[in-house]
């Protein structure tokens, strides 16, 4: 059986990977992923041992309905953190490779219960938009919008690390990185070349 041949390109950005050759977490995706968990957030916020008109701002910011799309969530944002542990249960693995499909379906739960929220509410409906309302949904959108078009992030929902067993994949990465490194160096030293003659 023939080995498999480097690819000529990698198809995220060296700068996307790890030292173990996985594909890191954007920055991006975290704070989706803290956006879709903040009603959670605030709900345990509250039950610290602290008192105070804060305390009770918050908990009227609370709608315990939409403590649901933060429940779909939750199971990605634990995989997330779990994903370089050296032992993680199955169905940490298979949680991530559905997670885009679960963060999608938390946002879309979360704008319904909102537009729900709006459309039922007691008068008319520019009474309840507010400033606050409009860009939290302007977030959601947003973030869905990310999920679906950001080309990196299928490939980083494939990518569960498996120390025990690494994928045949990882040797190529390797190699791509190293070969690209290597093409990175060489351009640089043909560039700064001509700058020390004359």
């Amino acid at each position: 059986m023939p080995e498999p041949t480097t690819p000529k390109r990698l198809p995220s950005p060296p700068e996307c990977y790890d030292i173990h050759f996985n594909l890191r977490i954007p920055a991006t995706l975290w704070l989706i992923m803290v956006l879709l968990l903040r009603h959670g957030l605030l709900l345990i916020i509250t039950f610290m041992p602290t008192t105070g008109k804060e305390i009770t701002v918050l908990r009227e910011l609370i709608r315990p309905e939409y403590l649901l799309a933060d429940a779909i969530a939750l199971p990605v944002f634990i995989s997330a953190i779990r994903r370089h542990a050296p032992i993680t249960p199955a169905w940490m693995r298979q949680v991530w490779q559905r997670a885009r499909i679960l963060l999608s379906l938390s946002l879309l739960v979360y704008l319904s219960l909102l537009t729900n929220s709006l459309l039922t509410g007691p008068g008319s409906v520019g009474r309840h938009l507010s400033e606050a309302v409009l860009i939290s949904a302007l977030l959601n959108l947003a973030a869905l919008t990310y999920l679906w078009r950001a080309r990196m992030l299928p490939d980083l929902f494939r990518d569960w690390p498996d120390k025990q067993a690494p994928p045949a994949g990882k040797p190529i990465i390797k190699q791509a990185l190293l070969a690209e490194a290597n093409t990175r160096s060489q351009a640089s030293e043909q560039n700064s070349g001509p700058s020390r003659t004359g």
